[in-house]
């Protein structure tokens, strides 16, 4: 499934040295993942969330407090393999689940692990750009192959994907639809109008809700489109500070303004806008 950065050739990523047939290298790191992100495709030397800001969302999920929107994912996947001949192939094959901006890797076990419980085979991959993300989701999750890749370039081969996931995280929809088997699934979420919408009033004195972006997809077919919210109650004060860190606002918010918010704030709204997309088959 997975193919040359740089020259679309295949390459596995079970072999010693991983080499494509034009003889481009690449080395496993002792964590299990792969760097498929050339040093000339690098816009910057550390692209991507730096450390402090992916050991910030390692905190917030290990917490759980994205519970329910991580089991709703999975019971809309699931939902749409049943109604669709892709379930007919997994029945002999595993589907492939592939998480594209995959940050810590949360989200993939989620889906991974949550499919599986319902009785289908899974194998689960994803790629970040932040390569310290893929380090830890490598460490964390050892039954999936996670690489350091960007979404605007995957290593992955053409029609190869039952299902690809991409969560608040920026991506290209044509790669997706390459990527994708016909009738395979993209899973997207965005924020929803009110989401952090109490955090954002202690940051801002007008603060603005989030607009939904509706716009259609070229080669996909969208079969779900709902917004889904739930209210999260901060247990303590390092509950409420382990969200705020996995948020912009901590890292331009003065000390002094973060400690008061985090002294008075108590729940916040979690809205999320999630679409589901099926590839039109080619």
């Amino acid at each position: 499934m997975w193919h040359c950065p740089l020259c679309k050739l295949p390459i596995s990523l079970h072999t010693t040295p991983i080499r494509c047939e034009n003889n481009h290298t690449f080395d496993k790191a002792k964590s299990g993942y792969v760097n498929l992100l050339p040093v000339q495709f690098k816009k910057s030397k550390l692209p991507g969330d730096d450390k402090a800001m992916v050991r910030a969302r390692r905190e917030f999920h290990q917490l759980n407090a994205y519970k329910p929107l991580k089991d709703k994912l999975v019971t809309l996947v699931e939902k749409v393999l049943n109604e669709t001949a892709a379930n007919e192939e997994a029945s002999k094959n595993a589907i492939k689940v592939y998480d594209a901006g995959c940050g810590e890797g949360s989200y993939l076990d989620a889906m991974v692990q949550g499919l599986s419980a319902s009785g289908l085979k899974v194998e689960g991959a994803g790629s970040d750009i932040a390569k310290i993300a893929v380090e830890l989701a490598a460490k964390a999750y050892k039954q999936a192959q996670f690489v350091v890749a960007s979404s605007f370039d995957l290593p992955l081969s053409g029609n190869s994907q039952d299902v690809m996931i991409q969560v608040f995280a920026p991506g290209s929809n044509e790669e997706y639809v390459r990527a994708l088997k016909n009738n395979g699934l993209l899973v997207t979420v965005d924020p929803a109008p009110e989401h952090l919408f109490e955090l954002k009033q202690q940051v801002y004195d007008n603060p603005r809700q989030h607009e939904i972006d509706n716009q259609e997809r070229d080669g996909l077919t969208r079969v779900c489109n709902e917004c889904f919210s739930f209210p999260i109650h901060f247990e303590s004060e390092e509950h409420a500070l382990a969200l705020i860190k996995m948020t912009p606002f901590y890292w331009k918010l003065p000390n002094g303004k973060i400690d008061e918010i985090v002294e008075t704030l108590k729940s916040v709204t979690a809205d999320f806008h999630i679409q589901l997309w099926q590839k039109t088959p080619q």
